[in-house]
């Protein structure tokens, strides 16, 4: 019998008979009473607590399905298992940004914070679950989020006024990894509290983990002082250059199947840029569909040309023709854009489209407007505006 029991046993006879139905965790400070149900927590509260004053201890009351609901909800991770530093692919342009995530995996703190930006689908996500998995197996206590995801759960525990169970939540870890950071733009609370937890974790020596598309000082409406703890560390750019990209696409098509060979290495190589989701995808639909050999027709395409260059007061001449001129470059490219996106042109046949004497010009176009699409809200909405007309009027 524990000395909480004893004392109890020694005043009060029916409390003893009714404490056969609880469980009690005691330790030298505090003493936790774990009630069957919300009932018997009242009933603790309003007739035992009061009686115990003298004991000595912290009584600390909770019902056996709090414990049970705060077991499942008090810590998750976010980690998917599925990324892995041994199913990355390294290359000259993410070799770097590999090394770094391996050593703070196995030495949080190393490289505080390390800030790891890029155009989407390159991998970035998958470093930093990798780094997380790592780290958790060896024993560091991580936990992973986006900044949508954090700002929504801040939003939540506001309202629930659960705010310091929150901040306790990422105060807590020895690795904190905070990916897609762009998207705190214009969320004041929210950098607010990022910004509390960040100083709180330094001040521990504790790993910040940061990840966006874009440098630290290129993220809008963000505060000042939140900008410079990101960029006071370690910033690095990750890529996706030729070589490791045909490493990628070797990789990817043996993992789904399909023969690594030349013919299918250089039709996925010609048909998608530097990104790994446009590959994976890519490389997905191709085992269903196999190698096209046929053309795209002449008459969808000229459509589609007369549209963009007719939006922009050019004639379709214009977006073929050698210039200088901003309006005109600007125009073609959202043309190229286009005729990737939406009739699926391989860069070297929007090439010979627009005269130009290899796929890297189209490569080029398609990731610019991809860049200014991802960062200019009025340039996004006209971009949506005008895919929409697009489709109805390819069908």
């Amino acid at each position: 019998m524990s000395d909480f029991l004893f004392f109890v046993g020694n005043r009060d006879k029916f409390a003893l008979g009714l404490f056969k139905q609880f469980r009690i965790e005691e330790t030298p400070s505090r003493v936790l009473i774990i009630t069957p149900t919300l009932y018997y927590k009242k009933w603790v509260l309003e007739y035992i607590k009061s009686r115990l004053s003298d004991y000595g201890k912290e009584i600390l009351v909770k019902a056996q399905e709090e414990r049970e609901e705060r077991k499942t909800e008090e810590f998750k991770d976010g980690l998917l298992a599925k990324y892995t530093f041994e199913n990355f692919i390294v290359g000259p342009s993410n070799e770097l940004a590999y090394r770094l995530c391996m050593e703070v995996s196995s030495n949080p703190g190393l490289y505080n914070p390390l800030f790891i930006y890029g155009s989407v689908g390159l991998g970035k996500s998958h470093l930093i679950h990798a780094l997380g998995n790592r780290a958790k197996a060896t024993g560091y206590r991580v936990v992973y989020s986006s900044a949508n995801h954090f700002s929504e759960e801040m939003v939540k525990s506001l309202r629930e006024g659960k705010i310091e169970a929150f901040r306790s939540k990422y105060s807590a870890v020895d690795i904190l990894l905070l990916d897609d950071v762009q998207f705190l733009s214009g969320k004041e609370r929210t950098q607010l509290e990022l910004f509390r937890i960040f100083e709180d974790l330094q001040a521990k020596e504790k790993q910040i983990v940061l990840v966006s598309d874009r440098h630290p000082k290129d993220i809008q409406d963000v505060h000042e002082r939140l900008v410079s703890r990101f960029a006071s560390g370690i910033v690095i750019e990750i890529g996706l250059d030729m070589e490791t990209k045909l490493l990628i696409v070797k990789h990817k098509l043996e993992s789904f199947g399909l023969p690594a060979d030349e013919e299918h290495i250089s039709h996925v190589m010609e048909n998608t840029g530097y990104s790994v989701r446009e590959i994976e995808g890519f490389i997905k639909t191709l085992r269903l569909t196999g190698i096209r050999k046929g053309e795209r027709t002449e008459q969808k395409t000229e459509r589609l040309l007369m549209y963009v260059a007719r939006n922009f007061n050019l004639k379709v001449e214009d977006l073929k023709k050698d210039t200088k001129e901003r309006r005109v470059i600007n125009a073609r490219y959202i043309a190229i854009y286009f005729c990737k996106v939406l009739l699926g042109m391989s860069y070297s046949e929007i090439a010979r489209l627009f005269g130009k004497p290899d796929h890297t010009h189209a490569l080029y176009a398609v990731r610019k407007v991809e860049e200014k699409k991802s960062k200019d809200k009025k340039f996004f909405m006209m971009l949506e505006a005008m895919q929409s007309s697009l489709k109805k009027i390819l069908q």
